[in-house]
């Protein structure tokens, strides 16, 4: 009893001495044109002393770069609004202490923050980055918030407009959290809306993000990971791609969760991507789930690669090995696409993206696509930057294709097409250790996925023969030596995952008829004794 009165009266006392440090009381003008660089800092400065509050009041205070340090929280009232000179000279060059990916960018921004711990930053005031004012800027144009290897650190019903660069970078921040904020980032190139990289333990939650590039974003660009991250409840707009995690993957993501987001289309037009996750840059992506999403206004429904760009975070770094990508989880998603780039999961060969889940997801596109040229392959692509059209504009299925997984599920996983679709909805190639899908048709333009029976890619089977007969378009069913199967129920399908045959068969007995085109067909047979699973290629 006694500590816990001793707690209480510890925090009443911080409570009635907590400062505010008001920086009218600095010198600060808020007339829109005073440059208010020197006495926000001076506030500041002398609100780390004790802790507390710098408040900017009703106005318009520009500034050029401000120094957030330990212990302060920068709030902007009802009115307010914090304004990023238009003078490039008025944000110097600062070199964090951490080598990065980063290093290649902007060095320059309106707020900053490195080695600092309890930094607030809050409103319902406007923090403007004046981005318009730095148009052509390349390198030199600010962001409008950098935070770097700070430890507790928040953002709470703010709005945040119109950096020079991307809206903010938290890199290497352990304990954050983005609460009921509002960007609408669209007066330059790079305009990024929440940029993570390389954080641990954050949570972004009732947000509101339009930009011109991509508004939640995840990055790994140096050797520092991000790990145990929440997302929900937000709403996101882009030409870009909505969701994504990656591009620079030198670390890796794990222990992730994005769920109940909306994202709409962009003023500019639609969106590259809905949802875009890769790693290129060895790195790892692991237990990553994303869940009950609704993306409208996007050219491409959804694209995840495992891939070998192999870059180096610094010249002197050794190139990293290819990465790895498991235990993602993609259920309860409807995207509605305006082009018919199809959706892929991907890795490359010898390197397998493993253990996918999908799980109640609607793909809606326009169709009328003509079926791909007979031999036609998609390239690998390995090194190139994995946006979504990274393996071309041509692709064979309609839906989804996957190659080079081990082991992917799905679900209730549906294409509707506007227009029919020559292409198959599903296509695969090398996938291994992985359920087998039927394409149940429910019309000429939908196709769910639903499972099916397990699949193995190549396996030798020495208990079953199968003896075509072209000339009756029949196969004979026969048990080898070794066998002990007697019945069972055979299942063929297509590359495609089409359903050809479905039925109980006798071995030695049965004889099926099988009206197909000529290729490689999988069977599986399902018996008291276990289960058979092979492949056999067909040619009329």
């Amino acid at each position: 009893m006694k500590s816990l009165l001793t707690l209480l009266f510890l925090l009443l006392y911080t409570l009635l001495h907590a400062q505010i440090y008001n920086i009218v009381d600095f010198g600060a003008v808020g007339n829109g044109s005073y440059v208010n660089t020197i006495p926000i800092q001076e506030a500041i400065d002398s609100c780390t002393q004790t802790g507390g509050t710098v408040l900017i009041p009703s106005g318009v205070f520009v500034s050029g770069t401000i120094i957030l340090k330990s212990n302060v929280t920068l709030e902007l009232a009802d009115g307010a609004t914090l304004r990023g000179s238009a003078n490039i000279n008025n944000y110097p060059d600062i070199i964090p202490d951490i080598r990065s990916l980063a290093d290649n960018n902007s060095q320059r921004a309106l707020l900053y923050a490195e080695n600092a711990e309890n930094i607030s930053i809050i409103g319902p005031g406007i923090i403007d980055g004046n981005g318009i004012s730095f148009l052509g800027g390349g390198n030199n144009r600010p962001y409008g918030i950098r935070i770097i290897s700070c430890t507790n650190v928040r953002y709470e019903n703010i709005e945040l407009r119109n950096s020079g660069f991307w809206m903010m970078l938290n890199q290497n921040v352990d304990s954050l959290v983005v609460r009921n904020i509002n960007i609408n980032n669209n007066a330059n190139s790079n305009n990024d809306g929440i940029g993570i990289d390389g954080c641990r333990n954050v949570l972004i939650e009732d947000c509101v993000v339009n930009s011109l590039d991509d508004p939640l974003v995840f990055k790994a660009m140096g050797p520092f990971n991000c790990e145990n991250i929440i997302v929900r409840n937000c709403t996101l707009s882009t030409p870009a791609r909505a969701i994504k995690i990656g591009t620079e993957t030198v670390g890796g993501f794990k222990n992730m969760l994005i769920e109940n987001v909306v994202v709409t289309q962009h003023f500019v037009g639609p969106a590259d991507c809905g949802i875009n996750l890769a790693i290129v840059d060895g790195g790892f992506m692991d237990s990553v789930v994303l869940q009950n999403i609704t993306i409208t206004g996007v050219k491409t429904a959804m694209f995840v690669r495992l891939g070998n760009r192999a870059t180096r975070y610094i010249p002197t770094a050794p190139t990293p090995d290819v990465g790895s990508l498991k235990n993602l989880t993609l259920r309860n998603i409807t995207i509605t696409a305006t082009s018919n780039l199809t959706s892929a999961i991907t890795g490359i060969p010898g390197y397998y993206a493993e253990n996918i889940t999908l799980e109640n997801i609607t793909i809606n596109f326009p169709g009328g696509e003509a079926a791909v040229a007979p031999g036609f392959s998609v390239p690998e692509n390995e090194t190139v930057r994995p946006n979504c059209d990274a393996l071309g504009e041509t692709i064979p299925a309609h839906g989804l294709f996957v190659r080079h997984v081990k082991n992917i599920s799905m679900n209730n996983v549906c294409f509707n097409a506007n227009t029919p679709d020559q292409r198959p909805a599903l296509v695969t190639e090398d996938v291994i250790e992985s359920e087998l899908f039927s394409i149940i048709q429910e019309s000429s333009e939908k196709f769910c996925i639903n499972e099916n029976a397990t699949f193995i890619n190549e396996v030798k089977m020495p208990f079953i023969q199968l003896v075509a007969d072209l000339s009756s378009q029949t196969l004979r069913i026969q048990a080898t030596q070794e066998s002990d199967i007697k019945v069972g129920i055979l299942n063929i399908f297509s590359l495609d995952g089409k359903r050809i045959f479905s039925d109980r068969i006798h071995l030695n007995e049965s004889i099926v008829s099988f009206h197909a085109a000529s290729g490689i067909y999988v069977y599986t047979i399902f018996s008291d004794s276990g289960k058979v699973n092979g492949k056999f290629h067909w040619m009329k």
